[in-house]
């Protein structure tokens, strides 16, 4: 048997730990430069915040004394996150880390009898020590594990071992195919319309009209559904960051739109090799713009857009289109700038991930500040798709370390020389200024 341990909002849940008159309330965790909300209380989301909601949004419910928002505290989420690991290691025969509140538990070896109550110990000894509050599920593949996990937090239950097939059944009629693992919101549009709302529509196709429409991915999570453990996945690096950001105060106050479009360029670039560095993935990428707060008669502006990606990726390009898309949106011609940064979060191992489906590349939601006014521009369409091998960034990253006076760079990092500045970034490349 295998088991999912999840902690329950888990960035609440930590600074719960520390300040314990948070507890009943309703707390938000926003993102790096506070731009959007990436963790909930069950208060907070009995209002109806969203994962990903921008926090102007809930503004008035945070001024009011309904909500109360949180600035990330990413160094007190890792500390915890490697003791509430190290709780599962003492109780489980090998703990997978998959991300910083889940592990996957290998209970080879463990009679089934005896998993509820190592289950409730796990969970007892979390909030004892930790005030972690956990849920796990058991089951026969790494898929039901994970489900049963899922259901359990909708019945509001700790621990639960996955009996037999009457119980699967009921549980897989409770999950929306969207919550399967690998499948997510865009591939569910598709399996609707062929009549797949559940987990359980699914899991009743035949094998054979899997493989046809779905290819060898979709039949490796069938297979996982009944029962065939067929995904495996690699002990992981356990000091995966949360998120990465690279941010840079301007020389001077800057209104020109092609610096500004190629320093974010660069700095997408730059998250996305650290990200490879750690074997990592992400599936958010955010960007800020702000002006000059010593210089205030020339206007404050702070705006910030978060763009979740359909799929998790490492990819320079990908993350840099991502990144672009949200200037684009956030950029106000006439307004002078200081600061530029990019944030990449919702990182994962990319050993723990299911292939998708469909490589096919999309942004699937957005945020932005309420102040943006793009009315002078009309560069807001998204990115194309195109993306180059996946072993190239990493044939890029390799000939970068050996000749790093004069790395190889995307031709979007190329800095544009139209004002003459040099923030460090600077290339010898002459670029065309933009079209008015």
């Amino acid at each position: 048997m295998i088991g999912l341990a999840d902690c329950n909002n888990f960035f609440v849940s930590c600074e719960r730990s520390v300040d314990r008159s948070l507890e009943n309330r309703a707390v938000v965790v926003m993102s790096n430069n506070d731009g959007c909300v990436v963790a909930r209380s069950n208060e907070a989301k009995a209002l109806g915040i969203k994962m990903g909601q921008p926090v102007f949004e809930i503004r008035q419910l945070v001024n009011s004394g309904k909500v109360i928002a949180l600035s990330g505290q990413h160094l007190l989420y890792r500390n915890i996150s490697l003791r509430i690991h190290d709780i599962f290691r003492r109780y489980a025969p090998r703990a997978i880390d998959y991300s910083v509140d889940e592990s996957f538990l290998d209970m080879t070896g463990i009679p089934d009898n005896m998993l509820q109550e190592i289950g409730e110990a796990i969970c007892k000894t979390c909030w004892d020590e930790m005030r972690i509050p956990v849920t796990i599920g058991f089951a026969s593949t790494k898929t039901l594990a994970k489900i049963v996990t899922e259901t359990c937090k909708k019945r509001k239950i700790s621990v639960e071992v996955l009996r037999d097939a009457t119980h699967k059944d009921e549980l897989l009629r409770l999950l929306p195919i969207s919550d399967l693992w690998g499948i997510g919101r865009r591939l569910s549009k598709k399996l609707y319309q062929t009549g797949i709302f559940t987990v359980a529509d699914f899991a009743g196709k035949n094998r054979q009209w899997v493989r046809s429409q779905l290819g060898v991915n979709g039949e490796r999570s069938w297979l996982e559904l009944h029962g065939v453990s067929c995904i495996e996945l690699s002990h992981v690096d356990r000091m995966l960051q949360d998120s990465i950001s690279e941010t840079r105060t301007f020389p001077e106050d800057i209104d020109d739109y092609d610096y500004i479009r190629a320093r974010i360029a660069i700095y997408s670039a730059d998250c996305a090799k650290k990200l490879r560095r750690m074997n990592g993935v992400c599936q958010i990428v955010s960007v800020f713009l702000r002006t000059n707060r010593f210089h205030p008669e020339k206007g404050i502006y702070r705006p910030e857009m978060s763009v979740r990606l359909s799929h998790y990726t490492d990819d320079t390009q990908e993350i840099t289109n991502a990144a672009i898309f949200g200037l684009n949106n956030v950029f106000k011609t006439g307004v002078v700038y200081k600061r530029a940064g990019v944030i990449i979060s919702d990182i994962v191992p990319a050993s723990s991930l299911i292939p998708s489906l469909f490589d096919d590349t999309q942004l699937v939601s957005e945020s932005t500040d309420d102040t943006q006014d793009n009315s002078s521009l009309n560069h807001n369409s998204k990115p194309s798709s195109s993306k180059p091998h996946p072993s190239l960034m990493k044939v890029v990253d390799n000939i970068n370390a050996k000749a790093a006076e004069t790395p190889l760079k995307l031709a979007s990092q190329l800095t544009f020389h139209t004002l003459g500045h040099n923030d460090g970034y600077s290339s010898s490349f002459q670029a065309p200024s933009r079209k008015k």
